[in-house]
């Protein structure tokens, strides 16, 4: 799975960011991306790094992880163009299959959003599929750290059979 990554974008909590870090660990995906202020801070010469109140929920898999900070969707989209991989976005939409459906790619980055406002109407024009995660029961969203552990197992699951 060295050509799969995930990519957050815009994630507000540092705490959700640690344990999507965890959770990526655990199932042995290497790549991420933190798009736009997901997890950014700045260093004295004013680069992107990691904020340092990750660690508090990551438990120490930042550095299990090839971590890259991207500025926005665009970036993401030319990211995804140069090295030839699919983006699927994770979210509830009109154009959506359902995750039982999807039959996921080694060549693919998935997309969460933002915990309030989901992935950008820009990043989803652009997208090869957009994926939903089925609803039983009533409210109508997961936190975005149950839902990377649910994509990911789906994921892990149907590469290992393939």
């Amino acid at each position: 799975m060295n050509n799969i990554y995930i990519a957050l974008e815009n994630l507000r909590s540092l705490y959700n960011i640690g344990a999507i870090f965890r959770t990526c660990s655990f199932y042995g995906i290497k790549n991420v991306l933190l798009i736009g202020y997901s997890g950014r801070n700045f260093n004295t010469k004013s680069q992107p790094i990691l904020h340092e109140d990750i660690s508090k929920s990551s438990l120490g898999t930042e550095k299990d992880l090839n971590i890259q900070f991207l500025d926005d969707s665009k970036e993401l989209i030319k990211f995804a163009k140069d090295k030839k991989l699919k983006i699927t976005a994770i979210e509830q939409h009109e154009k959506s299959i359902n995750l039982t459906e999807w039959i996921p790619q080694e060549n693919e980055i998935i997309v969460f959003g933002n915990e309030r406002e989901g992935i950008s109407s820009e990043l989803l024009k652009c997208v090869d599929q957009i994926v939903e995660i089925e609803k039983y029961g009533i409210h109508n969203s997961l936190n975005v750290t149950t839902s990377c552990g649910i994509v990911l197992y789906e994921l892990t699951n149907e590469l290992i059979k393939n």
